[in-house]
């Protein structure tokens, strides 16, 4: 993807801040899930509230120009695909909106409008990035990257282990039950990927953005990854999925974002919500 290299130094670090710094309100995570925060602004369409806005984003990495002029929205309960051929900026857009690489352009989450270059701020405000390739810490264990999540509202290892995110994300993959004490760098890249997610969980997100889920992996797996990302829609959280290919993307997601030479294509338009959990029919 474009960028990856350039971010790639720091991704790591920058993917643990992401998917735990210290949530702006320091409210337990259990009362902040799909809530309504003061100062949030509203809708898109009756009863329906903007979750992501992002307006005339721009990341360039040297001369080299990423994504021009990007603006989209996704409301609180989508699944929305970003979508489009290899190298073509779809997860500039995803680092840029995090801030994992500096940006041009407005964006705001719930409302919110989101300082640029800023890492925490997102994950304080609800937005959890998956990176791609995982970006895990190699020699820790998996419940231990999984436990980085937390950070986001617990210094406390004890009440992160106790805690129900942390359970979730612990429930919803029952096949790393036997290897959560294994190296997460010798975890198989399937495994791997389910520690990724299950850590992005571990934060409690409102939004969970995840940066190509299936690349590298067996059909299978990938599969089992995505049936696993549908749960995940089904129990509230919006979701922002960056696949290459669109055929399967769209069997989870309720809209696309179409990413061409770091151009965005939204002329599909803005869809309602599918209630959380139904699929949209393969394109």
């Amino acid at each position: 993807m474009s960028g990856q290299g350039a971010a790639g130094g720091a991704s790591a670090g920058k993917s643990g801040a992401s998917a735990g710094a210290d949530r702006a309100d320091g409210a337990s995570p259990a009362g902040t899930r799909g809530g309504t925060r003061a100062g949030e602004d509203g809708a898109r369409g009756a009863g329906t509230r903007v979750a992501l806005n992002v307006r005339g984003l721009s990341v360039s990495y040297g001369n080299v120009v990423a994504v021009h002029d990007a603006s989209f929205t996704v409301a609180e309960g989508d699944a929305c695909a970003i979508t489009g051929p290899n190298g073509n900026g779809k997860s500039s857009i995803l680092m840029g909106i995090t801030g994992m690489v500096r940006r041009r352009g407005a964006v705001e989450i719930f409302g919110r409008p989101a300082p640029n270059g800023d890492v925490r701020w997102a994950a304080r405000h609800g937005l959890t990035l998956v990176p791609e390739r995982r970006q895990l810490y190699p020699d820790l264990s998996a419940a231990d990257n999984i436990i980085l999540g937390c950070y986001c509202w617990t210094r406390s290892i004890s009440r992160a282990r106790k805690s129900a995110p942390f359970g979730r994300a612990i429930e919803l993959f029952p096949e790393l039950m036997p290897h959560l004490k294994q190296a997460a760098g010798t975890l198989s890249g399937g495994q791997q990927q389910m520690v990724a997610i299950a850590r992005g969980l571990a934060s409690d997100p409102r939004i969970l953005a995840v940066d190509e889920p299936c690349l590298g992996l067996a059909e299978a797996v990938a599969r089992r990854v995505y049936d696993v990302l549908a749960s995940i829609h089904e129990q509230g959280t919006t979701l922002i999925v960056v696949e290459e290919a669109p055929r399967r993307a769209l069997t989870l997601c309720n809209r696309r974002v179409e990413v061409r030479n770091g151009v965005t294509d939204t002329s599909g338009g803005t869809t309602p919500p599918n209630p959380p959990g139904k699929r949209a029919d393969a394109a």
